[in-house]
């Protein structure tokens, strides 16, 4: 507003006269000189007769710290650079004001008493079922909502069908959290839908752990905790931190693991427990020891409080060999506890004797859904039985609860890893779809119903970029398959790629989005062969930097 009001509508440093060419005004200018940026901003409009601009509206105090926030974010901290920037073209909405002159426009963020709300997401079964213990790890989510796996949140009904909160510290540096909102209906379609999208193998959702979530809404402080409620225009991000392997790992007070594998060891009472993992081979193996074994069951449950994940070890009935058999129990009666059918342990080595029962077990952190890959912390309880032929609840007359074991692990991490000949860089070129259209909407178009098999050319940018649930699920690259006619997903984009594109579509006039049909693209990176189901192709970075050991930085 300065350059418009005092300096006559010159530009302060260019001198061009703003109502003919509002398009030659340097983004140094808005937002470098501290006069211009401390004056506010308004949005001009051409005359279509004259083809003179003048002022449409004047922003609000509001819409001018988020113009300056995505003028600093856009173009960094570089004078340099933005003094080479002209002309910004920016989308606002809001309430018009025209009683004053110039017309102002109110933010609607503003006016409906919009919110931007951040922080870990939990399944309220978790939270108020099980008072904020983790239903996979036992975890006290009050304490460590950054150790909830996303496959307690969304693969298990009664949590992902319970709701969702967002968390905050209850004060800053407190350590503790409680919760800051719930998500109305709306955003809890949102998240499952994101969280979906963005993790889509079920089998490696117990190794991402916190997942966190940006979204706007309006607040609803009469409900107790307040409510958040979704509004038209509600926008969301949200990430899991990513757990991957390799042969080196990291413990959660930022010291070294010495080798790989790792080994911790514990004993309570009776029963002496020691789990193994292998980082680079994604293995588990539990060895255990029983001291006071009378052939009878023994129970080993993930969690405390015998709720969770468990093995369970009987010798049979006579008809069947010694087994174990993963069960998954969340509720304190027979209807809570089920055979967990999805997870696979081997008896490798078992031995009996006199009262000393000796089992090894093994199994890859694919194939249970004890998240071992990324758990720093993991609890163990376990009871036992009078006989190995009648399973029955653990009370006075069958077995009881020994005190739980508590492991501390190291945490499973990635290093950069570069191998001659191996993973060589893959270009490819075709249209683009999102991947909701394509699993969700059964290869459908969702905004002009077209059959992305046939014609993926068909489906707009604003499809694309200006649907919510598009644009979280990320985007694929489609190419002719074996049938002459026919599309199919060459490569699915990850999250670096999914950025740069949607930067792109973004980039697009907002009115032209509609009318723009087909996207072609051409990406260069290398494809994850390994990445069976969705088929990926992962963005290269060049890493340049000083080289240091890893004993002079860790244990030194």
């Amino acid at each position: 507003l300065w350059c418009w009001f005092q300096n006559g509508k010159l530009t302060l440093d260019t001198q061009v006269d703003l109502s003919l060419h509002p398009e030659q005004h340097t983004i140094h200018c808005l937002i470098d000189v501290p006069r211009c940026y401390e004056s506010g901003y308004a949005i001009v409009e051409q005359d279509p007769d004259t083809g003179i601009y003048d002022i449409a509206y004047v922003l609000d105090d509001y819409e001018n710290e988020r113009l300056r926030q995505i003028l600093n974010t856009t173009w960094e901290f570089d004078a340099t650079v933005r003094s080479g920037v002209q002309g910004f073209i920016h989308s606002v909405v809001g309430i018009p004001d025209d009683s004053t002159d110039p017309p102002s426009l109110q933010s609607y963020d503003v006016a409906q008493g919009v919110q931007e709300v951040t922080g870990y997401v939990v399944d309220l079964y978790c939270w108020d079922v099980r008072n904020g213990l983790a239903l996979d790890t036992s975890v006290d989510l009050t304490l460590y909502p950054e150790q909830h796996t996303v496959h307690c949140m969304i693969d298990v009904p009664q949590c992902y069908e319970s709701g969702f909160a967002v968390l905050q510290e209850t004060s800053v540096g407190s350590g503790t959290y409680e919760i800051a909102y719930i998500l109305d209906d709306v955003l809890n379609a949102l998240l499952i839908a994101e969280i979906e999208a963005a993790y889509p193998d079920v089998d490696q959702r117990s190794n991402f752990q916190g997942y966190t979530w940006t979204a706007t809404g309006v607040p609803d402080l009469a409900q107790d905790p307040p409510v958040l409620r979704s509004i038209g225009h509600s926008s969301y991000t949200g990430e899991a931190a990513i757990i991957t392997t390799s042969t080196t790992s990291t413990p959660t007070d930022g010291t070294a693991c010495t080798t790989n594998p790792d080994v911790v060891i514990a004993t309570v009472n009776d029963l002496t427990l020691s789990i193994t993992r292998d980082c680079d081979a994604e293995t588990v193996e539990i060895q255990m020891e029983y001291a006071n074994y009378a052939d009878q069951w023994l129970g080993i449950v993930f969690g405390e409080g015998m709720l969770g994940h468990a093995l369970l070890y009987t010798t049979g009935d006579g008809s069947a060999a010694l087994s174990v058999h993963p069960y998954f129990i969340d509720a304190m009666n027979g209807a809570g506890v089920n055979p967990n059918t999805g997870d696979t342990w081997t008896v490798t080595e078992h031995s009996v004797d006199g009262t000393t029962l000796q089992l090894t077990l093994s199994s890859t952190f694919a194939e249970t859904s004890v998240p071992f890959g990324s758990a720093s912390t993991l609890t163990i309880s376990y009871a036992f039985g009078t006989s190995d032929t009648q399973l029955g609840y653990h009370g006075s007359s069958v077995g009881r609860v020994r005190s739980a074991f508590t492991f501390d692990f190291c945490t499973c991490s990635s290093v950069v890893t570069f191998v001659e000949g191996v993973g060589d860089y893959t270009t490819v070129t075709g249209p683009v779809v999102d991947n909701w259209c394509w699993y969700d909407n059964a290869m459908t178009a969702f905004d002009t119903q077209a059959d992305l098999t046939l014609d993926p050319y068909d489906h707009t940018v604003h499809c694309m970029i200006d649907v919510d649930f598009c644009v979280a699920s990320g985007y694929a690259l489609l190419q002719e398959s074996a049938t002459a006619g026919t599309y199919e997903i060459a490569y699915h984009f990850d999250e670096y790629w999914n950025d740069v594109l949607r930067e792109e579509f973004l980039a697009i006039e907002p009115t032209a989005r509609p009318t723009l049909n087909g996207y072609d693209y051409t990406i260069t990176g290398i494809a994850d062969v390994n990445a069976v189901e969705r088929p990926a192709i992962h963005a290269v970075v060049n890493v340049t930097g000083y080289i240091v050991d890893l004993w002079c930085w860790f244990q030194n």
